[in-house]
C-alpha cells in the first residue's frame, strides 16, 4: 500500500507537468480530470492503509465535484471563449524548466520534514509539495482567466495531496468541508469571468492590461 501511494502520489505530478507542458486548453481540463481521479485514488489507498473509512468517502466526493462537477463548470467558462493560438516567443519548454526548478525546491524544502516524520507517505510528501508549487505559478502566470482558475485548482490538489500525505489522513469531515469551499469559489470565478466577457468580450490577461492603461 505504501507503495501504491508514492507511485500515485509520483503519476500525480507526471499530469501536473503534462499540464504545465500542454497548451490547448481542452487537453488540459481533461489531465487536470486525470489528477484528481488519481488524488481521490490515492485518498482511498490512504484510507485503507490508515483504516480511516472517512477518507473513503472523501475520495469518492473528491471523483465527483473535481472529476466531473468543477470540470463541467469550467467547459462552461471556456465555451464562450475562442481557442487562441500560442502567441511567438512563447514556449512550454520554459515553463517546463521552471516546474522542474520547483520539483527541485520541492524536495530541499521538504527534506528536513520527510526526515524528521515516521510516516509510511513521508517519501511522496515532496512530491504533493511539487504539485502545490507548480499550481501556484500557473496560477501567477497564467494568460487568462482560465489559465488562473486552473492554476488555482490544481494547487489546491497539491494541498489536498500535501494535507493527507503529511498526516496520514485528515478527517472526512474537514475535506468534505474545502470541497464544497472550492466549488463555491469556482462558481463565483464562472460568475465573474462570464462578467469581465461581456462588458470587455475578452477574458485574456494581456487584452485587460491594454485596457486598463
Amino acid at each position: 500500500m505504501t507503495t501504491a501511494s508514492n507511485l500515485l502520489a509520483f503519476l500525480g505530478l507526471m499530469v501536473t507537468l503534462l499540464i504545465v507542458w500542454r497548451q490547448s486548453w481542452p487537453a488540459r481540463l481533461r489531465l487536470f480530470v486525470a489528477q484528481s481521479l488519481l488524488l481521490a485514488a490515492l485518498a482511498s489507498t490512504i484510507g485503507v492503509l490508515a483504516h480511516r473509512r472517512g477518507l473513503l468517502l472523501v475520495a469518492a466526493v473528491l471523483a465527483v465535484v473535481k472529476g466531473w462537477v468543477i470540470p463541467r463548470v469550467l467547459a462552461r467558462i471556456a465555451s464562450g471563449d475562442p481557442v487562441r493560438p500560442l502567441a511567438p516567443g512563447r514556449s512550454s519548454g520554459i515553463a517546463l524548466l521552471v516546474a522542474g526548478g520547483l520539483v527541485v525546491a520541492a524536495y530541499v524544502i521538504m527534506l528536513p520534514v520527510t526526515a524528521a516524520a515516521e510516516l509510511p507517505t513521508e517519501r511522496a510528501i515532496p512530491l504533493a509539495f511539487a504539485m502545490a508549487l507548480i499550481g501556484l505559478s500557473l496560477c501567477v502566470t497564467g494568460r487568462d482567466a482560465l489559465g488562473h482558475i486552473l492554476g488555482f485548482l490544481v494547487f489546491e490538489n497539491g494541498i489536498f495531496g500535501l494535507a493527507i500525505l503529511a498526516t496520514y489522513g485528515l478527517p472526512g469531515i474537514v475535506e468534505a468541508g474545502v470541497f464544497l469551499d472550492v466549488l463555491v469559489i469556482v462558481l463565483i470565478m464562472e460568475a465573474v469571468v462570464v462578467q469581465v466577457r461581456r462588458e470587455h468580450d475578452s477574458i485574456d490577461v494581456d487584452r485587460l492590461n491594454e485596457l486598463r492603461g
